[in-house]
């Protein structure tokens, strides 16, 4: 038996008038089952109120709340975009899914989190299936050599030429780097050769 549209509206007015950390969680949790449940949401303007009331609220509940939100979201291609972005600036724990797979967020939001958030931010998006030349020349910048690895190893990132002989010469020193650009299906073979004199 499913509960009457009145009880649920009742329990959400007593669940918004709750300031308590459990109350905020418990609010937080409803609207997002609302959210993906699409017979409960009729129409654009509530699916932007509860985008509204979970926007608001995010910041106020347990890191475990926000893990599940933001792993259901990542997911989702038609995903608020801002609360995407909320989600995806959080710790890693609660970010990391997000990072790695929602389709929502754009080259512009993953270069800032690279550029301001931590090593495991930078190392999750190098994960990231099709990162862009922009975004791989933004984690080539890190100078951090395991983020900058990972994203060598990552066959569907886009690499642009300069960055590629960048990353040639650092190889010179950085040894690990050697196998995994010879492996890349995109190297090209003038810089295959110019490798070989140090490989």
């Amino acid at each position: 038996m499913t509960t009457p549209p009145d009880v649920e509206m009742q329990e959400l007015l007593d669940l918004a008038r709750d300031k308590s950390v459990n109350g905020r969680t418990r609010l937080v949790q409803v609207v997002g089952d609302l959210f993906f449940e699409e017979k409960s949401v009729t129409n654009d303007r509530e699916r932007a109120l509860m985008t509204q009331i979970l926007q608001q609220l995010i910041h106020d509940v347990e890191q475990s709340v926000r893990k599940a939100l933001a792993d259901r979201l990542a997911v989702e291609n038609d995903a608020p975009s801002e609360l995407v972005r909320i989600l995806a600036n959080d710790e890693i724990d609660v970010a990391h899914k997000i990072l790695h797979s929602s389709m929502v967020l754009q080259d512009l939001e993953l270069i800032e989190i690279i550029q301001h958030r931590t090593f495991e931010h930078q190392l999750t998006i190098a994960m990231r299936n099709d990162v862009s030349e922009a975004v791989s020349d933004a984690l080539v910048e890190t100078g951090n050599s395991k983020v900058i690895q990972t994203l060598i190893e990552n066959e569907t990132a886009t690499i642009s030429e300069n960055t590629l002989e960048y990353l040639v010469n650092e190889s010179k020193t950085r040894e690990p780097y050697q196998k995994s650009l010879l492996d890349r299906p995109d190297f090209s073979p003038h810089l295959a050769k110019r490798m070989y004199w140090w490989v």
